[in-house]
């Protein structure tokens, strides 16, 4: 028996490229993940959307989040431990809107990296140690690499670009082939290039900070 692998072509490549209509929260539990609740949401698991206008529970307000376990009219806010957040507030000023994120195919792209930083090592070593000891630190997410062939007014292109000069929080979703599932990545687009030489085509990167974990979901 073979192991699974799965092609760079026939990936899809995702980018968030705008936001949808927003849909009224009417709750949100504070609970391990945290469960929003919204009449005839139409999400389904691995959607992606934006959160804000919550009231008692700002602590979820202006993020992007992953839609897990999908019900009628409810879902999971996937690996977002709201236990210590505030009691949402319905209905003052507002209830919070969640509005989903459109993705569009990044056909331009011609590579992709993906890199964890190492997480922090706190030294504990004390007078009984028999050698250096160690704690955990705090982990990093790390950044996402990407290298394209550039067209810089593609639609794809210049959401990236919008999204560094304003410092917001951006999304990509890549769909592999078969039932390879979606890996989910959320970040802040921190510096792009773009290149070109004699007897090629102009050529482009851009590096992704990463924030929080990575999403790796099965194909619904």
């Amino acid at each position: 028996m073979s192991g699974k692998r799965y092609k760079f072509n026939g990936s899809t490549f995702g980018v968030q490229t705008a936001l949808g209509a927003g849909l009224t929260i009417t709750n949100a539990t504070q609970a391990d993940p945290v469960v929003v609740s919204i009449a005839a949401h139409g999400q389904s698991l691995g959607a992606v959307g934006k959160i804000s206008s919550v009231s008692g529970m700002t602590e979820l307000n202006d993020n992007l989040y992953v839609v897990d376990n999908p019900l009628s009219g409810s879902f999971e806010i996937a690996k977002t431990d709201g236990s210590a957040y505030g009691a949402f507030v319905a209905g003052s000023p507002a209830n919070g809107i969640f509005q989903p994120v459109t993705f569009s195919s990044f056909c331009e792209l011609t590579g992709a990296n993906q890199q964890d930083a190492a997480a922090n090592q706190i030294e504990v070593s004390t007078i009984c140690s028999t050698a250096k000891e160690f704690e955990q630190g705090l982990s990093d997410s790390g950044q996402l690499t990407l290298d394209y062939n550039w067209a810089g007014n593609e639609t794809v292109q210049a959401a990236i670009e919008d999204a560094k000069e304003s410092g917001d929080q951006i999304a990509f979703k890549i769909t592999f082939p078969g039932t390879g599932g979606y890996l989910i990545m959320i970040g802040t687009v921190q510096q792009t290039s773009v290149q070109g030489q004699v007897n090629g085509v102009w050529t482009a990167s851009a590096t992704i900070k990463l924030s929080g974990p990575k999403f790796i979901l099965p194909s619904a």
